[in-house]
């Protein structure tokens, strides 16, 4: 069989599961390429060779059950670096990408800013500013041990062990530990309402509840971050927060108490709320 004809198959199956067609496609595409070795912009030069479709067949059924592709093949990109996934952790997204970008040109200016990551997971968020930001200093906390493993295995393929700094506790109470105050606190917490996550979709479900479940609405966790953020902010420094695309105005409402200024509203590449970017006065 030939790789187009594999992909085919693959996209076939997928859709026969019940998956969206133009996401039973990019899956099947990604299959195909890590089947072949190849990086995904190189998958149509391979569309004619031949190959052996049998070790996609349990990968399809696997995906067709729901497990994550990213899971599947044990990484993704995100930031345009290579990243770990297991179910250990959140799985990185395009979602993200957009915040990201823009707290790396608030702070492309700042000689050795230093940040902190919230609810890091697998250190995206964290590696991804350390790598774009090279004179950054980042501390990353998570609550989850495992989590955080997953991120040291990520900050060590990345090059970043001694510029990153990984610590597990609650929000931000490992920040406590060297009385350092911030030019940038970010924070990725689970965000999705406890009763709407059976309702999301098998893929989803398979990642930690942990990092999913935010509370009867969804903004528990920024209830309890909120006030302690102002504290740990120099004076001029930003709070970027994601939140899910029905939270904004609610965030809005939690920000005003807290003595942080509303900056900006972020989209993600869909046009959708993403995130809340406020500024201590």
């Amino acid at each position: 069989m030939q790789v187009y004809q594999a992909l085919a198959l693959a996209r076939e199956r997928l859709a026969a599961a019940g998956i969206e067609e133009g996401e039973a496609q990019m899956m099947a595409r990604l299959l195909l390429a890590a089947h072949c070795g190849v990086a995904l912009r190189d998958l149509p030069l391979q569309l004619r060779q031949e190959t052996d479709p049998a070790p996609l067949l349990p990968q399809l059924e696997q995906l067709a059950q729901g497990e994550p592709i990213q899971y599947l093949l044990g990484s993704t990109e995100f930031m345009g670096l290579p990243f770990l996934c297991r179910p250990q952790a959140l799985i990185p997204r395009l979602d993200s990408e957009t915040l990201v970008e823009r707290a790396i040109t608030l702070l492309a200016d700042l000689a050795a800013p230093r940040i902190a990551d919230i609810c890091t997971g697998s250190g995206a968020y964290a590696l991804a500013l350390a790598y774009h930001l090279p004179g950054s200093r980042v501390v990353a906390c998570d609550i989850s041990a495992a989590a955080l493993a997953l991120a040291a295995e990520n900050r060590e393929r990345l090059g970043l062990a001694e510029r990153v700094s990984l610590r597990q506790g609650d929000l931000l109470a490992p920040l406590a530990e060297d009385g350092a105050v911030y030019d940038l606190i970010c924070a990725n917490p689970p965000y999705i309402p406890s009763a709407e996550l059976a309702a999301l979709p098998p893929q989803v479900r398979r990642e930690p509840r942990l990092a999913l479940d935010g509370g009867p609405d969804g903004l528990a966790i920024y209830r309890r971050l909120l006030p302690a953020v102002p504290g740990l902010l120099r004076p001029g420094g930003y709070l970027l927060l994601e939140h899910g695309d029905d939270q904004a105005e609610a965030l809005r409402a939690l920000l005003l108490p807290s003595g942080l200024q509303l900056r900006e509203e972020l989209y993600d590449l869909a046009g959708r709320p993403r995130g809340l970017l406020a500024q201590l006065s």
